[in-house]
């Protein structure tokens, strides 16, 4: 680069500038990451010591990466003793309407050894973008001829005609998600084992159904019931059924919802009844 004389002056006054205001720089990234880090821990922990199914998630560690270009989500799997045991997906709070105590919120956490974007499934190719939206999660293959997805829990890849819907996950406001100081305060298991949604069909003859299915009412189905949360994806081209497992309260305000899926994954409710449809299996009844 060419610099006269005439600009010598200026550049280092703005040198100076810049490594007076570095120290603070740095300061500020590092409050964000401890920060980022003791609200990771205060969810794992808080999760580990309420559900027994978490149990293995005492005395974790954690490992951070990002998802995506631009989309202030992070994935953050669990590790003990060298082995997975779930993952949590963090965002930052939608604006506006966030508070100061509200930087962070947990968008899905699972239990198991699969979880979303793992290596083990991740495509080889070098263009394949990590896109976070629930259930619709996939890898996005930008190469040529023609861009396809690949789910991001299975590995199962997409046929190219698919295309994905607008993201719902980010629709959803901090007041509808767990944020800082929350705790678990209440779970009810519906089942325990991990099920088949096609060991019990009742759904099927449902679907055509206006089904409207509250959380309280999920909240009031008893033990061993089957409940069965169906969701169309990529332009409803797939219907992905899941069993219910488990149901979570924070707060006792914030409601998120357990499935299995290669492993157990919870989402939040409103972001479930927005994408999805819930169905009683005919068998199942409200608890006493």
């Amino acid at each position: 680069m060419f610099v006269t004389r005439r600009f010598f002056p200026f550049i280092s006054a703005l040198l100076s500038i810049m490594l007076f205001a570095w120290p603070a720089f740095a300061q500020e990234d590092g409050s964000w990451d401890r920060q980022f880090q003791a609200q990771i821990a205060e969810w794992k922990d808080a999760i580990a010591n309420r559900d027994p199914a978490f149990k293995e998630w005492q005395h974790a560690q954690t490992d951070v990466q990002t998802l995506g270009t631009n989309q202030r989500q992070w994935l953050v799997s669990v590790k003990k003793a060298g082995k997975q045991v779930g993952y949590l997906v963090v965002g930052e709070a939608p604006w506006p309407d966030r508070e100061p105590q509200e930087q962070f919120v947990l968008l899905e956490y699972g239990v198991g050894e699969y979880i979303l974007f793992d290596d083990a499934f991740a495509p080889k190719e070098i263009a394949a973008e990590p896109v976070y939206d629930g259930f619709a999660s996939h890898w996005l293959i930008t190469q040529k001829p023609a861009s396809h997805m690949i789910n991001a829990k299975t590995g199962e890849p997409y046929p190219a005609t698919f295309v994905a819907n607008k993201p719902v996950m980010g629709t959803l406001s901090s007041a509808e998600l767990i944020h800082s100081g929350q705790s678990l305060t209440q779970t009810r298991l519906l089942k325990q084992k991990e099920a088949d949604p096609f060991d019990q069909i009742g759904w099927v003859h449902q679907l055509q159904s206006k089904s409207d299915i509250t959380w309280n009412k999920l909240w009031q189905q008893r033990s061993d019931s089957s409940v069965t949360l169906t969701v169309p994806l990529h332009h409803s081209q797939v219907l992905a059924p899941f069993v219910v497992s488990s149901l979570h309260l924070w707060n006792d305000q914030n409601a998120y919802v357990g499935v299995w899926d290669e492993g157990l994954r919870f989402v939040p409710y409103s972001y479930a009844s927005k994408v999805g449809q819930f169905y009683v299996n005919e068998t199942s009844s409200p608890a006493e």
